[in-house]
């Protein structure tokens, strides 16, 4: 494969910031795609070149095939690189752009088909001796054999859209006499979500923590790992804080479940970056939950305790590299020191994390040694309402877990965005809870510590504002909510 030259962006906001500086750095143009929200945005003023797609939804724009298509081949794109999200995980996607000789960054449109369907993915495990959950096809036309397989898996269970993702169609049944309206709820949120209503049952594991590995591949049937991630800490089954490595986990375990991941992507052949997703229970019982064929929003975590940049790695493979080339001195890398995630979102914890849509009057961030910010906004950004509501990702690295989390919390401390509400306390009380340092957290920690939280003034947020001569202007004149803040009490 020839080396790129122009590669088309096809996302937005901070992944799409992302994926421009590492094409960038490599030496390649690149194309910004834009709705007619993001007309202004960060990410249109990073690329080289920006084009419009008329529209305001995802459908009508970052979706959109039959506009990207034609315009891709029209500026002489050689490659597209989707990011998360939108086009990421759409095999068609994948085998269109080949069509057209345009190279796609990311895993073959066969391994997204394989790996995307929960159902097809369950079906390759016992091949490659990956441990599950029991488990049982739906069949919403036979009741009496629907009955029988819960039966035999076990209440509770999980109801599950073959095709889902980002926690929507999926419902927990805790009885028999749920079954049925469960199901066809499911599925009814499966076929409008997804486009396909196939369904599976999936035992219950109480209380797991999510841990995942990261697989790497190259085009010759080279697959590595990067170790292992905790993003237990979630809510609606949504990652809020992710961190590397997992703390509070055997390395006999973090081995066993780093082998069967990269089993299973030396088996199908995959190639550039993915995730193999694992439940764990509390005696280290672990069982395969998903495979994400594409990049992950915690990516930036692996980066920090690994050395590696997994995006210029992506567009490396996709010219033809080896493993061997690109990662000359890959059996000698390991974890160095510990990194930690959060998100930051437009939203009101305090109101069931309803969106908070803003004009961002002031946004500052901090910086400092091992401080990373990914965002794709700056201070005149719109936060809307027709797409994904993240503000920044900042991770937080250092040489042990209570260095990066104490740094993590300064980071936040130090971080002002004036126009909407967001989690900015919420996250730095959760990673001040007793369980968080001592690492004792599962996949419903938030739900059952944090669904009557409250949001209060952190210590030293006045002083900080009061040295923003711009941000302390618009706390004095404010009486509402139109410059509402992370401090929101304070207005």
């Amino acid at each position: 494969m020839a080396k790129l030259s122009k590669v088309l962006i096809l996302n937005r906001g901070e992944i799409a910031c992302r994926l421009i500086q590492a094409c960038q750095e490599l030496g390649l143009k690149t194309v910004a795609l834009y709705s007619d929200q993001d007309k202004n945005a960060r990410h249109t003023e990073l690329a080289d070149e920006s084009i419009a797609l008329e529209g305001t939804s995802a459908l009508e724009t970052y979706l959109n095939l039959s506009k990207i298509i034609p315009l891709a081949k029209k500026i002489g794109c050689d490659a597209v690189h989707p990011g998360y999200g939108f086009l990421s995980e759409r095999a068609e996607a994948a085998e269109i752009f080949a069509k057209e000789k345009i190279k796609w960054i990311g895993p073959s449109a066969n391994s997204i088909r394989m790996l995307g369907d929960k159902l097809e993915a369950k079906k390759l495990l016992d091949k490659y001796k990956i441990p599950t959950a029991p488990w049982a096809e739906v069949a919403l036309n036979k009741k009496e054999e629907l009955t029988k397989s819960a039966k035999a898996i076990g209440y509770p269970i999980l109801v599950k859209a073959a095709s889902g993702g980002g926690g929507k169609g999926m419902r927990l049944i805790q009885s028999e006499d749920d079954l049925l309206d469960s199901v066809a709820a499911v599925a009814r949120e499966a076929k409008a979500s997804f486009g396909d209503g196939t369904l599976l049952l999936e035992k219950f594991i109480d209380k797991p923590r999510h841990i995942e590995i990261q697989i790497f591949g190259d085009e010759k049937g080279n697959v590595t790992h990067f170790g292992d991630r905790e993003c237990s800490m979630q809510r609606r089954h949504q990652k809020v804080i992710e961190e590397a490595p997992a703390p509070r986990l055997s390395e006999k375990t973090k081995q066993k479940m780093a082998d069967a991941a990269v089993s299973l992507g030396k088996g199908i052949g995959y190639a550039s970056a993915g995730t193999v997703e694992f439940l764990v229970d509390e005696n280290e019982n672990f069982y395969f939950l998903e495979v994400n064929s594409r990049l992950q929003v915690e990516h930036s975590v692996t980066e920090s305790v690994w050395g590696i940049d997994l995006v210029k790695s992506q567009i490396l493979v996709a010219e033809g590299k080896l493993l061997k080339e690109i990662f000359p001195d890959l059996e000698h890398k390991s974890v160095r020191g510990h990194a930690i995630q959060a998100r930051i979102y437009a939203e009101n914890p305090e109101m069931s994390y309803a969106p908070s849509p803003g004009l961002l009057s002031y946004v500052e961030f901090p910086y400092g040694v091992g401080v990373r910010v990914d965002t794709g906004i700056k201070t005149g950004s719109e936060i809307g309402t027709n797409f994904d509501a993240m503000i920044a990702k900042i991770t937080a690295s250092d040489s042990d877990r209570d260095s990066a989390t104490q740094k993590l919390l300064w980071a936040l401390r130090n971080t002002i965005v004036f126009g909407c509400i967001t989690n900015i306390n919420f996250l730095q009380d959760i990673i001040s809870t007793k369980e968080f340092s001592e690492s004792k957290v599962d996949v419903k920690f938030l739900e059952r510590n944090f669904n009557k939280w409250k949001n209060e003034i952190p210590e030293g947020a006045l002083k900080i504002l009061e040295k923003t001569n711009s941000a302390s202007t618009q706390i004095q004149q404010s009486n509402s909510s139109a410059f509402a803040s992370p401090w929101d009490s304070i207005l």
